[in-house]
């Protein structure tokens, strides 16, 4: 059954006390938790039927090789061989944030790391009983930006390994046409974005940093020589330029209400500025975003400038009509 923290916190003294050879009693654990509540404030007192059921749990639950010396009036340790291994007790906020956690990860991750996610927190439960469970429907509790891409779960894993342990990966990688190459990699970032997981990474082929689409990873494996994480590379990773789109700068816009709750909720540009006659200054942005942006809004944003980039998007906007003629 779960062990509350409090009780926790007296089988850890309890534990420290037997292991220092101190044969402590009903009654003097009585004493002793009265003196941590008042020191510590921790709540941790308690009586004499309290202390006698923690003697039990030791004995059933930790498998404590617990006997009583009635010489000494206390109890010792049988063998000292004993190690009291104490589940992690965690406050209601903390357990709020590792099952919210849990939730996200679901989503966001593959398996089998989000199996080992989920795994975790259900331990840390069977220790701990967060009464905001009693009222909280956590199956309510919903992610809809989620993975979406299939990923390989062994490929998934091997790029995750690399970044975690900071070593390079051998990948055979196909680009968005379908040809494949094989690189080296140091995979010094891992990045959830747009619904998909991908990697900036030094690219050994191209002798620079690069950003590398998961899915696209046809092979991995990992190799034995290590890299020093780069402090410019995980910099670089921002809503701005992560994807290394070529990049138009000073665009302006002219946007509706509802489409400047958009750029709002969704800027194009973490330097963007809105004016109150509804135009949109972008220092840079790609076409890449910014074409999908505006077709999306179906009129309710207009590209002013810069000229060249409307007779663009106008020729974008022709071949689409033209499809349907």
């Amino acid at each position: 059954m779960p062990i509350q923290k409090a009780q926790m916190h007296r089988l850890m003294r309890i534990a420290a006390l037997l292991k220092e050879n101190r044969y402590p009693n009903s009654e003097s654990l009585v004493r002793e938790f009265r003196r941590i509540a008042l020191e510590e404030e921790i709540e941790i007192d308690c009586g004499k039927k309290t202390i006698l059921r923690d003697m039990k749990v030791l004995q059933n639950e930790f498998n404590c090789p617990l006997a009583f010396d009635r010489a000494r009036n206390g109890y010792y340790l049988k063998h000292h061989g004993w190690d009291f291994i104490a589940p992690a007790l965690l406050d209601e906020n903390e357990m709020l944030a590792a099952v919210i956690g849990a939730r996200i990860s679901e989503a966001i991750f593959p398996a089998p790391l989000k199996n080992k996610i989920r795994n975790a927190v259900d331990y840390l439960l069977q220790n701990n009983n967060p009464d905001f469970l009693d009222t909280a429907n956590m199956e309510s509790l919903n992610i809809l930006s989620g993975l979406y891409a299939n990923l390989e779960p062994q490929i998934f894993m091997t790029v995750f390994q690399g970044w975690q342990s900071n070593r390079r990966i051998k990948i055979a990688y196909a680009d968005w046409q379908g040809e494949l190459s094989e690189r080296v990699i140091e995979p010094h970032t891992l990045v959830f974005y747009n619904n998909s997981w991908y990697t900036k990474a030094f690219c050994h082929l191209k002798n620079q940093p690069r950003t590398f689409a998961l899915m696209r990873i046809k092979k991995a494996d990992i190799l034995q020589s290590y890299f020093d994480p780069s402090k410019e590379i995980i910099s670089s990773v921002n809503t701005d330029d992560f994807l290394s789109f070529k990049k138009i700068a000073n665009v302006k816009l002219l946007a509706s209400s509802h489409a400047l709750d958009r750029l709002k909720t969704s800027p194009l540009h973490s330097n963007q500025v809105i004016h109150p006659d509804g135009t949109v200054d972008i220092p840079a942005v790609s076409r890449e975003i910014l074409f999908p942006f505006i077709l999306s809004l179906e009129g309710a944003v207009k590209l002013l400038e810069p000229e060249n980039l409307k007779e663009e998007f106008k020729a974008v906007l022709q071949k689409m009509l033209s499809s349907y003629s």
